[in-house]
């Protein structure tokens, strides 16, 4: 069982040959399942059909110009945005710190890789169970090559409208919470070597209120690119 600082319990279990985190809601008897598919669904709509190097994500990371840059996504989630970087050709490192979502990231990896469709571009991802901050340090210590461009996604403030948000954002607000360190873009910006990409709402200010270099905008969201 997975605990956190409210009274709903989260599970992870094996169902139908992939792991699932289950969520009890406090406030009804919805429970809620989640596990991360790399192969069909909205990842598979999202590689057939989701604009190739051209979408904003690319142009942000420069791999529509630096297609053999290396990535590293500093707050990897439930892996989505790694995974179109991934299809689109990049080398991704994949930092998640709270075991259980690291878990089905490696569980989604895993079954990818035997997947004939998509298991090139699971050769592509690496999942790392660490804090970012942490790891960020090991790699500056270390005689590897520094990753190009880190990628943060912190989550975002929880709404304060009264609209059910998506089950994946219920789990994820419940098992990580509000994400916006303070610390994590200082962090990334000594160890990329090229670029810190930012994703925010698009109305949102800049993360630590400090100004991006230039920033790339799509319908609701908008990429802060600080250039090292």
């Amino acid at each position: 069982m997975i605990t956190a600082d409210n009274s709903e319990g989260c599970f992870l279990s094996y169902n139908d040959q992939s792991l699932t985190i289950s969520m009890q809601l406090h406030s009804n008897n919805d429970r809620l399942n989640l596990c991360i598919d790399f192969v069909g669904g909205k990842a598979k709509h999202r590689r057939q059909y989701g604009g190739g190097k051209n979408q904003p994500l690319a142009k942000a990371c420069g791999i529509d110009k630096h297609p053999d840059w290396t990535i590293l996504d500093a707050t990897a989630g439930l892996g989505k945005d790694a995974f179109v970087l991934a299809s689109l050709g990049a080398t991704v490192t994949l930092c998640e710190q709270h075991p259980a979502l690291y878990g089905l990231l490696a569980d989604g990896v895993c079954r990818a890789s035997e997947d004939l469709a998509v298991a090139d571009i699971a050769s592509r991802m690496t999942c790392v169970n660490q804090d970012s901050i942490v790891y960020f340090n090991s790699l500056r210590s270390s005689t590897n090559a520094l990753p190009n461009v880190i990628y943060l996604d912190p989550m975002y403030p929880e709404r304060k409208k009264s609209a059910k948000i998506k089950k994946e954002m219920q789990i994820l607000q419940y098992l990580v919470g509000h994400t916006d360190d303070n610390k994590l873009l200082a962090a990334a910006l000594t160890t990329a070597t090229h670029r810190v990409v930012v994703k925010r709402p698009k109305s949102a200010t800049p993360l630590n209120d400090k100004p991006p270099s230039y920033s790339v905008s799509s319908v609701n969201t908008r990429y802060d690119i600080y250039v090292i």
